[in-house]
């Protein structure tokens, strides 16, 4: 059961990084991307969009809007089109999907090194004060929530990868933190984004890392009246991170059964999250023998 949870919280943690839409310069062109209803298409433009993006950042280096928006695309192509193809490969393609996975977690680093410099130029040694538990972050303002959240983000998807790689692990300490600032600063920021990685948060770390079911359960509410329902991603997260660790095979139907009843052109500017998660959730309702040996006789909701 607990290899089933890894698996649970991994995979909720992926899903849920995709589900945020880009912040930052060029919003139509973006709007473009995420809007797009075809993820083949998507994948084959965003590594020539970040190579721009970074352009655009070299020519402007102090610019914290176009460091996010470089980091988060890297996020994105990272866990949609990298680490999202990869975990649904069978053991026997261990050696290839652990190539995509090394792969991703040099992305997620890559975006978090972006990330900790515009930090550390909004205010000197943040992120090591950060490491060491010491850094006040009282006189960061609502602006720089994209900013906070994106490098909880980019560390946390990286140690969920490998919680061993000394590279993500040293910072695992700074995403709580920075959370919690976004979270004081603009709760429902993006649909309640943050409270949709708490989600992931809560429920894949043990207890001694900050985990806590019940947080994760109020953290899914919170998330809920935010998205006001309309995230697809949100109902897989449950699915994974809720339903499986429960063993609650008719809750995680549910949630499914929610999350591919969504209509993605109801948002237009997020139609490419909502086909990417009804695509998994598709995938999950396939696979559930994996999470419920015994589903004969499961009381269908």
């Amino acid at each position: 059961m607990r290899s089933i949870r890894i698996l649970a919280a991994a995979s909720a943690a992926a899903l849920m990084l995709s589900s945020c839409a880009i912040i930052g310069a060029v919003s139509k062109v973006q709007t473009v991307l995420t809007g797009e209803e075809d993820p083949e298409i998507a994948a084959g433009a965003l590594p020539t969009f970040i190579m721009a993006t970074e352009a655009l950042l070299e020519a402007d280096p102090k610019n914290q809007a176009k460091a996010v928006t470089t980091a988060s695309l890297y996020v994105m192509y990272a866990n949609a089109f990298v680490q999202g193809p990869a975990s649904s490969l069978p053991d026997a393609r261990f050696e290839e999907r652990q190539v995509a996975y090394d792969r991703a977690g040099a992305l997620y680093r890559r975006a978090f090194k972006l990330l900790s410099s515009a930090l550390d130029r909004r205010s000197p040694g943040l992120v090591e004060a950060a490491v060491a538990g010491k850094a006040d972050l009282s006189h960061l303002r609502k602006a720089d929530v994209p900013l906070l959240y994106w490098s909880a983000v980019s560390v946390l998807a990286g140690f969920g990868l490998n919680p061993l790689d000394f590279k993500s692990a040293r910072y695992l300490g700074v995403a709580p933190i920075f959370l919690a600032r976004a979270a004081e600063l603009d709760p429902g920021w993006n649909g309640g984004s943050i409270y949709g990685i708490y989600l992931s948060y809560y429920a894949g770390m043990p207890d001694f890392l900050g985990g806590d079911p019940a947080k994760a359960e109020d953290s899914y509410r919170k998330a809920l009246a935010y998205s006001k329902g309309g995230s697809a991603s949100l109902f897989v997260s449950y699915a994974t991170s809720i339903c499986v660790p429960k063993e609650d095979y008719a809750g995680f139907k549910t949630a499914l059964g929610k999350a591919l009843a969504i209509d993605p052109d109801a948002a237009p500017e997020n139609r490419l999250e909502t086909v990417l998660a009804q695509k998994n959730a598709r995938r999950l309702l396939a696979e559930a023998d994996k999470y419920f040996p015994d589903t004969e006789g499961a009381p269908t909701p």
